[in-house]
């Protein structure tokens, strides 16, 4: 009888696919099958990614909010400060204290108004960055990190509101 069950079952798989399904989650049950067709999300590895959603709708934010919170960090200083040609991702010079942040999918130019520890300041997106791979979703320019506080820490949860674009 086995024999016979594993014949028609994977008869009805290569004939009639649907039917097939239907046969199977009247057979084993109806609700551990339906979970089991549920859909995976399709925006990457389960996750759902804001940034390319808002992409997607025109660089429009999720939701009616226009804000979200970020993990930031501050770059300034180091090689960048001597290399007579470093530019950022807009053609710029990069100035460490300007008020300035790096963002991997936002629009270049678009305003930020960054909060940290009860203090704010509004930035303009001018390069990519940080790499994926930090955990991180902002980086700050030096003088924007000192505006905030965020200097001492080096990284942090920032309180991120987009404006617009300049």
């Amino acid at each position: 009888m086995k024999r016979i069950t594993t014949v028609f079952v994977a008869l009805c798989l290569t004939a009639a696919p649907a039917a097939a399904e239907d046969f199977l989650s009247k057979l084993f049950g109806g609700a551990g099958a339906q979970q089991q067709q549920q859909k995976p999300s399709t925006s990457g590895h389960g996750r759902r990614h804001w940034a390319r959603e808002a992409h997607r709708a025109g660089n429009a934010m999720p939701g009616d909010a226009r804000s979200f919170v970020a993990n930031a960090s501050y770059y300034g200083g180091g090689p960048r400060k001597y290399e007579p040609n470093s530019h950022t991702a807009s053609g710029e010079q990069f100035n460490q204290w300007g008020l300035t942040a790096a963002h991997r999918t936002l629009p270049i130019g678009t305003r930020l108004r960054v909060s940290h520890g009860g203090r704010s300041v509004v930035v303009r997106v001018n390069d990519r960055g940080p790499a994926a791979w930090t955990g991180r979703s902002l980086d700050l320019s030096r003088g924007a990190a000192s505006a905030i506080g965020l200097i001492s820490s080096g990284i942090g949860a920032v309180r991120v509101q987009v404006l617009g674009r300049s």
